[in-house]
């Protein structure tokens, strides 16, 4: 969704950007921070006329490209939340992911004696 305001249209058929090269988790958190600054960097200088050229998504809806980055964000927020779930189901603790957590909250606690 990030690439839609920068590339101005929204390719299906793109291929996936994670290079076949990058296996290692540590090699995906690396790849992922590297990739992540060049987006923001790219977005940061899209002119006004890119921000509201409207870009059509598989003919469902035309926006202007500007609202694919609130998809972006609101995406993300769901699948941060789908993990959240599946750890908790899992029996797991749940991290810091948006602030503190109740888990977290709590090894704080027992970490300062309460």
């Amino acid at each position: 969704m990030l690439s839609i305001p920068i590339d101005g249209a929204f390719d299906p058929k793109a291929p996936s950007p994670l290079p076949e090269s990058v296996k290692t988790p540590a090699e995906i958190a690396a790849w992922y921070e590297q990739s992540t600054t060049e987006t923001l960097d790219k977005l940061s200088r899209l002119t006004p006329e890119q921000l509201t050229k409207i870009v059509d998504f598989r003919g469902l809806f035309q926006l202007p490209a500007v609202m694919y980055l609130q998809f972006a964000s609101n995406h993300s927020i769901h699948h941060r939340g789908q993990l959240s779930s599946y750890l908790r189901a899992m029996g797991s603790k749940v991290p810091a992911i948006y602030g503190e957590s109740y888990d977290s909250a709590l090894a704080k606690k027992a970490a300062a004696g309460g």
